[in-house]
C-alpha cells in the first residue's frame, strides 16, 4: 500500500509538470506571435511615412533639435565681463565652485583673472551635469585662451597662436595748423605723433618751429591683426622739410643698440632735451627784464615757461642726479637735478613730485607733473638751466652730441640711408610681413 500512494503521488507530479509545460509553451507562443505582428506593423507604418524633406527649413530644424538633444548634450553660453567678476558669472550659470577653483588655477600660468576687464569675452561649454568641458576667454585682438578638461578633470589651458601682419608705410603730411592736426587728419592716429615727435626733440621745438606749409615725411610700420590696426612699429626714416632746414632721421643698429642719425651719421641723441615736456605753449622766454603777472613789477625771468594742462608728463632733460625734490618758496613745488660738467636743470611750479631726492634718473624720464604751484597765475612748468649756479638762456645752452657711426659700417649705413630716401620721396608704399608673436600657441598644465 505505500508502495501504491508513493507512486500515484509521482505519477500525479509528472501529469501536473506536462500539463505546466503545455500551458507555458501556448503562452510563449501567443507572447511570440504578438511581438512578430506588432513589429511587422511598426516596418510597415515606418515604410509609410515619408522621408523628412531636407530643403524644408521646418524639418531642418526638428532634425538638428532632435540630434543636438540625443547626441550632444553640451550646451553653451558666452558674453562679456561686467561687473561681476569672472566667478559670478560662471556660478551664477550652475557651475560649482570647485571647478571654477579648478579653472582658475589651471589658467594661472598663462592669465591671472583678477585682471579680467569689462572688455573681455568668454564662452564655457557644460555638459549636463553642469561640468566644464571647455571654457575660451578673449582679452581681445592679441589673447585668446582656450581650456579642455582632461579624463582625470584637470583643465590643458592654450594660448592662441596670435599672427599681426606687419606694413611698412611711407607717408607724407604737410603742416596747415600743427603737427598734431597734419597727422591725424591723414587717418593716423597720436602714437605716431609722438613717436615722431620724440626723435627731433634734440633740435625742433614743435610748438615754436613749425609753419604752415612744412612738409613731414615718415617711414614707418604698422601692425594689424585680422585686418584690424594694433599700433605701431618703428619709424626706420623721417624728415622735417622747415622752411629753412631740412632735420633727417634714420634708424640704424651700430652693433650694440638701435639709434638715430642724421644723413652724415651723427647720433640725433645729445646731451640734453630741447625742452621739458612733449608739447606745450611757451608763455613767457629767459629775460634779464619781463613785467611780473603777480608782483606787478619788472624782474629778470631766469628760465623758459611752458603751458600745458595740469597733470602733463614733465621729463628730465639729461641724464643726471636729483639734487632736491620738494618745496621752495616761489618755485613751489620743484625738482633739481645735477648733470654733469656743474650744470643743473630745474623744473618749477609741479602739481605733484615723482622724482624723489638723491635719485638717478634718465633723459626722458617722467620727474614731475605739470601744476601751479607756489607763484603762479596757470598751469606751466618753470623750466630753467645753470650753470656754475648761474641761470643762462636753455635755448642757447651748448648740447654735446654723441659719437658718430664708425668708419667701417659708415659704408653700409650710407646705402640704407639712401634707399629710405628714395621710399621717402616716392609714397605711398606698402610692404606686408606676417610676424609670428612671442606668444605661440603652447600647452600649460596645471
Amino acid at each position: 500500500m505505500l508502495t501504491m500512494r508513493i507512486g500515484t503521488k509521482l505519477t500525479r507530479g509528472i501529469r501536473l509538470g506536462f500539463i505546466d509545460y503545455l500551458i507555458f509553451s501556448a503562452l510563449f507562443m501567443a507572447l511570440g506571435l504578438c511581438f512578430f505582428v506588432a513589429t511587422s506593423n511598426c516596418v510597415f507604418a515606418a515604410e509609410q511615412i515619408p522621408a523628412p524633406n531636407k530643403s524644408d527649413p521646418a524639418a531642418k530644424i526638428a532634425l538638428s533639435d532632435k540630434i543636438s538633444t540625443s547626441l550632444s548634450p553640451i550646451k553653451t553660453f558666452h558674453g562679456k565681463i561686467g561687473k561681476k567678476p569672472v566667478y559670478m558669472e560662471l556660478v551664477s550659470h550652475g557651475v560649482s565652485p570647485a571647478e571654477v577653483l579648478n579653472l582658475s588655477k589651471s589658467f594661472k600660468t598663462v592669465f591671472d583673472f583678477r585682471k579680467a576687464r569689462p572688455a573681455h569675452e568668454y564662452e564655457a561649454s557644460l555638459n549636463d551635469a553642469n561640468k566644464l568641458v571647455r571654457f575660451k576667454y578673449k582679452t581681445g585682438l592679441m589673447g585668446e585662451y582656450t581650456a579642455k578638461k582632461n579624463n582625470d578633470g584637470s583643465f590643458d589651458v592654450i594660448k592662441k597662436k596670435i599672427v599681426v601682419h606687419k606694413e611698412t608705410v611711407a607717408k607724407q603730411f604737410t603742416i596747415n595748423s600743427s603737427l598734431y592736426n597734419a597727422i591725424l587728419g591723414s587717418g593716423e592716429n597720436e602714437q605716431l605723433v609722438q613717436n615722431f615727435a620724440h626723435i627731433f626733440s634734440y633740435d625742433i621745438d614743435f610748438y615754436l618751429y613749425p609753419r604752415a606749409g612744412d612738409t613731414i615725411k615718415i617711414l614707418f610700420e604698422k601692425k594689424s591683426v585680422d585686418n584690424t590696426f594694433i599700433g605701431y612699429g618703428k619709424i626706420l626714416a623721417a624728415q622735417y622739410v622747415g622752411r629753412k632746414k631740412t632735420y633727417s632721421a634714420f634708424l640704424f643698429n651700430d652693433g650694440l643698440h638701435d639709434g638715430y642719425y642724421d644723413q652724415n651719421g651723427h647720433p640725433l641723441k645729445k646731451s640734453f632735451l630741447k625742452m621739458p615736456i612733449k608739447f606745450g605753449v611757451k608763455t613767457s622766454s629767459f629775460s634779464t627784464r619781463r613785467f611780473h603777472p603777480v608782483s606787478k613789477k619788472y624782474k629778470r625771468h631766469t628760465g623758459i615757461d611752458y603751458g600745458a594742462p595740469k597733470g602733463t608728463p614733465i621729463f628730465a632733460t639729461g641724464n643726471g642726479k636729483v639734487k632736491f625734490s620738494g618745496w621752495k618758496s616761489g618755485y613751489g613745488r620743484v625738482v633739481i637735478i645735477r648733470h654733469p660738467n656743474r650744470t643743473e636743470t630745474v623744473y618749477g611750479h609741479c602739481s605733484r613730485l615723482i622724482a624723489k631726492t638723491g635719485q638717478t634718473v634718465d633723459q626722458g624720464q617722467t620727474i614731475a607733473r605739470v601744476g601751479r604751484s607756489g607763484t603762479a597765475t596757470g598751469n606751466h612748468v618753470h623750466y630753467e638751466v645753470r650753470v656754475n649756479g648761474k641761470p643762462i638762456n636753455p635755448d642757447t645752452i651748448k648740447t654735446i652730441k654723441g659719437t658718430p657711426i664708425a668708419a667701417n659700417r659708415l659704408s653700409r649705413y650710407r646705402q640704407l640711408t639712401q634707399a629710405r630716401l628714395t621710399l621717402l620721396q616716392n609714397p605711398p608704399i606698402k610692404q606686408t610681413d606676417k610676424l609670428a608673436l612671442l606668444n605661440q600657441e603652447q600647452p600649460f598644465s596645471n
